[in-house]
This record gives C-alpha cells, sequence and structure tokens, in this order.
C-alpha cells in the first residue's frame, strides 16, 4: 500500500500502535520501518498513518502519544529477516508485518493516557489524531455511543472507553469504565448502532455479567434508547452510581 501526504483527507484511517522500547523508536525514526506480529494484529491493519503510543520507557513522553507517519507500504516477512542480528531469538521465525513508513512527525499536542492504562491497537482518523485531547477521544462508535461520550465530556464524567475485561483479554471490552475509589462500574450499551466510519467497524463479542462480577465490577447496561430519548435521565443514573461508589479514582501518578 502506498500513500502520498499531500492527498489525504482527514478522515483517513490511522492506527494507532505501541511503542514500547527505544531500539524499536530508532529503527521507526532512523530506518523508516515497524514491525507487528502477524498472530497478534488487528483484525484491519490497513491505514494511511501510524501513531506511537509510548510507554513507561520513554520517560517525559511516556504514555502518550506524540508522533504519527503515513504508511508507504507493509509486507509480510519472518522476524530473522527484519532483525538478522538476533539469529537466536525464540521468534526469528515467526510471521511479521513490516510497515514501512515516512518521516515521524511531531502531533500538535500530545495525546495523553489519563489512567496509564495498557493499549494495543486503537483504529482512528487523522481527523481525531490531530485534534483529541486524551486517548478516549480517538476511539470511534456508533452515533449513539458517540453521544453519550460526548454528554461525558460536557459533564465532567471520568470514562474510559473500550475498557479490556482484563489485561490478557483484548476481545471482551467494556464499553465505558467508570473507575471509581471503592470499585469500578461497567457500562455496557444495549442496541443497533450504526458506525460513523465506514472504514472503522468495532468488533467486540457481548459480555455476561457473571464475568464483571468475577472481576469485581459493577454492571450498569445501558440501552440506545434511553441514551437517545432521556439522555438527562441516563446521566443522573450513571452520577448516582458513581456518587454510590465513593467518586471518581484519582488519576495514577505519572
Amino acid at each position: 500500500m502506498t500513500a502520498e501526504d499531500n492527498d489525504l483527507p482527514e478522515d483517513s484511517p490511522v492506527l494507532v500502535a505501541v511503542m514500547n522500547n527505544r531500539r524499536d523508536f530508532s529503527i521507526a525514526r532512523d530506518q523508516g520501518w515497524y514491525r507487528i506480529p502477524r498472530e497478534r494484529a488487528p483484525s484491519r491493519i490497513g491505514a494511511d498513518y501510524l501513531a506511537f503510543y509510548q510507554t513507561k520507557a520513554f520517560g517525559e513522553e511516556r504514555w502518550a502519544i506524540h508522533y504519527y507517519a503515513p504508511i508507504r507500504h507493509f509486507r509480510i516477512a519472518p522476524r530473522g529477516d527484519l532483525l538478522p542480528e538476533e539469529p537466536d531469538h525464540p521468534r526469528v521465525d515467526e510471521l511479521y508485518y513490516k510497515i514501512e513508513i515516512g518521516p515521524l512527525q511531531h502531533l500538535p499536542r500530545p495525546i495523553p493516557s489519563r489512567h496509564l492504562r495498557r493499549i494495543t491497537f486503537i483504529p482512528t482518523t487523522l481527523d481525531r489524531l490531530l485534534h483529541a485531547e486524551e486517548i478516549n477521544d480517538l476511539w470511534i462508535g456508533g452515533v449513539v455511543e458517540e453521544r453519550l461520550w460526548r454528554a461525558f465530556k460536557e459533564n465532567g464524567i471520568d470514562a474510559e472507553r473500550n475498557y479490556p475485561l482484563k489485561e490478557e483479554d483484548e476481545a471482551h471490552r467494556i464499553d465505558f469504565a467508570l473507575l471509581c475509589k471503592h470499585g469500578n462500574v461497567a457500562i455496557l450499551l444495549e442496541g443497533e448502532a450504526s458506525v460513523e466510519n465506514v472504514h472503522i467497524i468495532r468488533e467486540r463479542p457481548r459480555i455476561e455479567d457473571y464475568d464483571l462480577a468475577a472481576h469485581g465490577w459493577t454492571i450498569l447496561r445501558v440501552p440506545y434508547s434511553e441514551i437517545i430519548d432521556s439522555l438527562p435521565g441516563c446521566l443522573d443514573s450513571i452520577l448516582t452510581a458513581i456518587a454510590q461508589h465513593g467518586g471518581p479514582s484519582a488519576h495514577p501518578q505519572r
């Protein structure tokens, strides 16, 4: 795949990936490529841009997105071909996507993760990447989900979007997670919803109540119809749940 920077509209697809060590950052910056194990790649890897969420290895730049780059081309290759200096690595024969990129570009402002959450991949758009205030602004949901997210921001409700039920389980995600002082509240949306961007389709299996309860979550299932027809009442129920759990937890120290 080839992408020309100047011809791409703001709804161009972007893939946010994790950058967790300085060697891989140097490869991306100096050699112009990034790798993703094929067996752990997202279902839709094609995009016009690649952005990087930097982990704690990056000091002052940690837990945020600072850089993005246009994608020029990608292909599949074994790890040994990509990193020949490591012939004895246990995954030397594992297949990877080699994503060739243009020069790294600084975002107008960093996109932080407020709760320092673990992130793997986020499919988003160039417009969202350039205007996001924090990581949760990047997720793209249906029209009703987006309406609830805007209401959260307007009313100062601290929520995490697309939150994994447990760290090692990327498939089962909570629509909105309210991280509170005395327990967490899982908001699960129910009903039909159209996705606002045809490039990005959310794939998420249903989370059962007993799975959430087993991990200490209080469950709040919200029908789409309630968000459409009675948004103020819906927000009141959510604020009550937050208060019952001691209010929002403090953000972790950076």
